[in-house]
């Protein structure tokens, strides 16, 4: 039993590094023009189409490690207490209380770490992708400048990492989660991480919105922003006579 529970812990751990190796990854030159290439050949299919990359390679993970977290939790309830004794020690390290001022409440270690983890990833990607994008920039307009592309790339790019900020924005909040139990986490007291990840990714979105409509109104095209909120109140109008 211990080394199936042993098992469990390390294909649990690969499977977690091989997924955020590929969040790392995700906005390098090599996986847009050389990884991208070869994982959309071979993953895209008829069902899902151009969403097959994604899907196995940022979703699929995830829910192998809670059906895997679920057998593991299984197996931990059977071991012995002295087992269970050195774990619920392992775990109080980590949460821990490290800091308590306002507005941030009480914060534990194991919210530290995974803070800082993610402000990590997120300028890593923030600097790649403008690296990627400033080596190549596309001139959407006629006569349109240097700096001004540059500006609608940066604008662009902050939309790309609000997406990873939703892409862990409901971990927290997921009821009888396999994952947080597995690090000693409940729904009810990561209330405040999903309330951090939403003010974040609600924050980069409006730089992502004022910095396009900046863009639209430097460069003459004040009609995308008529053009785009045309298309929103019609989506809204059409799901409001759906729904009634």
């Amino acid at each position: 039993m211990e080394h199936t529970g042993a098992f469990i812990r390390m294909v649990m751990l690969l499977v977690f590094v091989g997924w955020l190796f590929m969040w790392i990854m995700l906005p390098t030159k090599t996986y847009k023009y050389t990884w991208s290439l070869s994982l959309s050949k071979h993953l895209n299919s008829t069902y899902f189409r151009e969403q097959g990359t994604n899907l196995v390679l940022f979703s699929f993970p995830i829910m192998f490690l809670a059906s895997l977290g679920c057998l593991y939790l299984h197996f931990q309830a059977k071991n012995a207490p002295k087992r269970n004794f050195t774990r619920r020690r392992w775990l109080d390290f980590w949460k821990r209380p490290l800091i308590v001022m306002n507005p941030l409440g009480i914060v534990s270690t194991m919210a530290v770490v995974f803070s800082v983890l993610s402000v990590a990833l997120l300028g890593w990607s923030l600097y790649n992708y403008l690296h990627v994008s400033f080596g190549h920039l596309m001139m959407h307009g006629v006569g349109e400048k240097v700096w001004q592309a540059r500006f609608r790339s940066v604008s662009l790019r902050l939309g790309y990492i609000g997406n990873i900020t939703w892409a862990f924005l409901f971990f927290p909040v997921t009821r009888g989660s396999s994952l947080l139990r597995l690090v000693g986490l409940t729904s009810e007291s990561s209330i405040k991480y999903h309330i951090w990840l939403g003010h974040i990714s609600m924050v980069l979105f409006a730089l992502h919105s004022v910095g396009f409509i900046i863009y639209w109104g430097i460069t003459d095209q004040m009609e995308l922003v008529l053009l785009l909120l045309m298309h929103h109140i019609h989506v809204n109008h059409f799901i409001c006579v759906d729904y009634n």
